[in-house]
């Protein structure tokens, strides 16, 4: 953790030493599920939270680095009223570090990149009670890795909101798909569980505009 956060300030410092890279902050939320848990909908609300910088290649592509925390996880809601009883609540927390390829058209930029995550705590809780995965023969692992696909638009002179749908690359729990509509392919190899999250951001980078 003190590398990331280390890592973290000496990519905001350049900011101050060159003008070819440029700093800013990050705030907002994600709507996030889990891809194999037998629940769907993004309905798992959690806080993004972090910084960013980048560097221009040229004028119409420029590659950004980021650092965030970020809430994950999957929810089910209960329906007494439909006979329905089952709840499940999991958080998972990560430090991200997003990394994104972007194209500029005007005052849009269009992102492609990976992400890589370090999962800070579990915690989960079902209609009986909570449940403890770290301790069972599946626990979630420690990092997540996964690829990333964005949008962002600058609507006042250097504040930008930005869309993204990210989905994790490799299962962040080897445990059993529990999907019922999950394609044939996934069935056959049963992948196990994948976190992927709807990001909704608002930045504000520091200084000159792009």
């Amino acid at each position: 953790m003190r590398r990331i956060l280390t890592i973290f300030l000496l990519f905001l410092a350049v900011n101050g030493f060159a003008q070819t890279f440029k700093s800013g902050l990050l705030l907002g939320v994600s709507a996030a599920q889990v891809e194999g848990d037998g629940y769907g909908g993004y309905n798992k609300v959690g806080a993004i939270l972090g910084g960013f910088t980048n560097t221009e290649f040229s004028k119409k592509i420029s590659l950004q680095f980021e650092i965030a925390y970020i809430g994950k996880g999957a929810r089910k809601v209960p329906k007494p009223d439909k006979g329905d009883l089952r709840s499940f609540n999991l958080r998972l927390n990560y430090i991200e570090i997003p990394l994104a390829l972007r194209y500029h058209f005007k005052k849009f930029h269009f992102e492609l990149g990976l992400y890589y995550g370090y999962l800070l705590n579990v915690y989960a809780e079902d209609q009986f009670g909570e449940i403890d995965f770290q301790n069972q023969p599946f626990p979630f692992k420690n990092h997540d890795f996964g690829g990333l696909i964005g949008l962002q638009y600058e609507f006042i002179h250097n504040w930008f909101f930005n869309v993204r749908s990210k989905n994790s690359l490799i299962p962040t729990r080897d445990f059993n798909n529990l999907d019922q509509n999950i394609g044939i392919l996934n069935k056959a190899f049963n992948r196990g569980w994948y976190n992927v999250d709807l990001n909704f951001t608002i930045r504000y980078q520091f200084g000159a505009k792009n």
